[in-house]
């Protein structure tokens, strides 16, 4: 680094000679502002690093959170690997909380496009935690001048409020998200875990008419309508047309299922294009990278040619099938690699992230003109706020069978996803399974969207029961388990206890056992849910409070009913695996 600039407490070191002046521009509250203006007439083509850096006193921190973290809610030391967020990964915010899962410091940038990299570190000399947010600015940015801001709260809140609060701010600076239809909102049926490639227009068909009599108003059809090979890998996508062997006569399937009453959403990997399609020779020179292992390369969209070619794919697909949504999967692969050419004759970018947002930005807008309640499902790593201005489902990433995943990651997104639709990975397992351990799956997206993909004619009857009754409660409380904010505690073990609430109920739930059972103040129903195999709970209730209570096992079938007129604020309740107890005040 080539320059060193000292402002307040403030480093900013850059390659080149840049300027800089920074200035707060809001405080109050426990959160601050800070605006860095950076100038440079240096021009470099191949861009200018720079580095702001600061440090604060650990005091009452027992982890660190960022939208990528997944099970790992460990302080690193500062010299570990930064957290990385660009359009297309993650998002660059950082929050440390205490035990009592409340916020002590967190931080969150501006620069929602290009690659920022921060790292938050303890630094053992002197027990501060050492920050270092580094990003690269082209020559047009820093001779232009370029405005980064650095948000900063220490407020004594619980963190789940911190980290709405850098929603709310990211998206007073930034173009509306993307509306979120009722449908996205609904249980869907994903076809992947449960039929993998080997599917066709009968087997769909059939599968919809049962998944339309369970109640699900949605289906994604996912990898293998393109391509008659069931070997996985990319090397027959690109192409994107039905495989006629499957799909003789696709519009009119989607004709059929319509029908039935069902929205049909259909998959893409939107960067891959194989060896093994008719238009490799086309772009085989216009490409990121190659992967020998999955026999494809990475589209590059700083080529107008590719970005013109996806979108008619995606317009065909909604205007003339007649498609109901887009599965865009991968879009965690548009970034610069080392080999990557820097630039090239037919490029109309030289950064690929300001391709990727001129690129959606065009598939939002066309297709919204096709059906502006169309429905677009992303996943986890491509979940940040720009990613909200494209599409209107968030899906937990693949976790097959692993429900403590799929709880940590739908937790995760409704963190920071606002009113964008949470949805999680396909739920799936063993046919032997019992009613009671498949439920578990199910709660651990209690609440966000569940996507179920198992093979429905093989359920015993009380899986069936099991899977309408709860399905039935998320869509008769889908709002409050959807959009309000989510108090999901102690994210250092992973969220043993999550509720939502609004002025008149509340839903809790347990996802360890030896809690106690503590309704919040003040409202008319709670209702609780034991999300683990059968235990005693305490439940401790207000004295001055006369209470009915209901339980209920995972079938929803009635178990146990008791008035309580107040009197010994301890109680304890017999819970059975994966039910419902329902405290209706009076």
């Amino acid at each position: 680094m080539e320059g060193i600039l000292k402002i307040g407490e403030f480093e900013v070191i850059s390659e080149a000679a840049v300027s800089c002046t920074a200035s707060v521009t809001e405080k109050g509250e426990g959160r601050t502002v800070t605006e860095f203006q950076l100038q440079s007439d240096r021009i470099s083509d191949m861009g200018t690093a720079v580095e702001i850096r600061y440090s604060f006193p650990i005091l009452d921190i027992c982890g660190r959170w960022h939208p990528n973290c997944r099970a790992d809610r460990a302080l690193k030391a500062d010299w570990e690997r930064p957290v990385a967020s660009m359009t297309a990964v993650s998002a660059p915010v950082v929050c440390f909380f205490n035990s009592e899962s409340r916020n002590r410091h967190t931080i969150a940038a501006s620069e929602l496009c290009q690659e920022v990299n921060m790292n938050a570190g303890v630094h053992e000399e002197d027990g501060q935690m050492a920050v270092k947010i580094r990003f690269v600015l082209s020559p047009q940015k820093l001779s232009a001048g370029y405005s980064f801001r650095l948000w900063e709260s220490q407020e004594d809140a619980p963190y789940w409020d911190t980290l709405d609060q850098v929603r709310q701010w990211w998206e007073e600076a930034m173009p509306p998200v993307m509306e979120v239809p009722d449908a996205a909102r609904e249980p869907v049926y994903s076809f992947w875990y449960s039929w993998h490639q080997d599917i066709n227009a009968a087997i769909v068909e059939e599968e919809a008419e049962r998944a339309a009599e369970m109640g699900f108003d949605t289906i994604i059809v996912d990898d293998g309508w393109q391509t008659g090979d069931n070997n996985r890998g990319y090397a027959f996508c690109g192409d994107w047309a039905p495989e006629p062997g499957k799909f003789p006569d696709f519009p009119e399937h989607i004709r059929r299922v319509h029908a039935m009453g069902i929205k049909y959403m259909l998959w893409f990997s939107v960067p891959f294009v194989g060896k093994n399609t008719g238009c490799w020779d086309r772009f085989s020179d216009k490409l990121l990278c190659y992967d020998e292992r999955q026999h494809a390369g990475v589209l590059d969209l700083r080529y107008p040619e590719v970005r013109e070619y996806l979108l008619a794919v995606y317009l065909k697909a909604v205007r003339e099938w007649d498609l109901d949504g887009l599965k865009l999967d991968f879009i965690d692969e548009f970034y610069i690699r080392e080999g990557t050419p820097v630039w090239k004759d037919g490029m109309d970018y030289g950064d690929i992230q300001e391709a990727l947002d001129v690129f959606m930005t065009s598939v939002r807008e066309t297709l919204r003109k096709e059906n502006e309640n169309l429905l677009i499902e992303f996943r986890q790593r491509y979940i940040g706020p720009n990613m909200r201005r494209y599409g209107n489902m968030f899906r937990v990433a693949d976790c097959p069978c692993s429900p403590v995943t799929n709880r940590v990651g739908c937790a995760d997104l409704r963190l920071l996803c606002g009113h964008s639709a949470v949805h999680s990975d396909m739920l799936m397992w063993n046919r032997g399974e019992t009613p009671e351990a498949a439920a578990i799956q199910v709660l651990s997206c209690l609440f966000g969207v569940p996507q179920i993909s198992v093979r429905l004619a093989d359920l015993e009857d009380g899986i069936t029961e099991m899977l309408r009754f709860w399905l039935d409660f998320m869509r008769q409380h889908r709002a409050l388990l959807q959009t309000t904010v989510i108090h999901a505690k102690e994210p250092e073990n992973l969220y043993p206890e999550v509720s939502v609430e609004n002025e008149t109920e509340e839903i809790l739930v347990h996802y360890s056992a030896g809690r106690v059972i503590r309704p919040a103040g003040k409202k008319e129903i709670t209702y609780f849910v034991n999300a683990l195999h059968a235990q005693e709970q305490i439940l401790i209730l207000d004295p001055e409070r006369a209470v009915s209570v209901t339980v209920k096992n995972c079938r929803g079938e009635v178990t146990e009913t008791m008035e309580w007129n107040g009197g010994e604020s301890l109680v304890r309740l017999s819970m059975p695996a994966c039910g419902l107890c329902e405290l209706r005040w009076r």
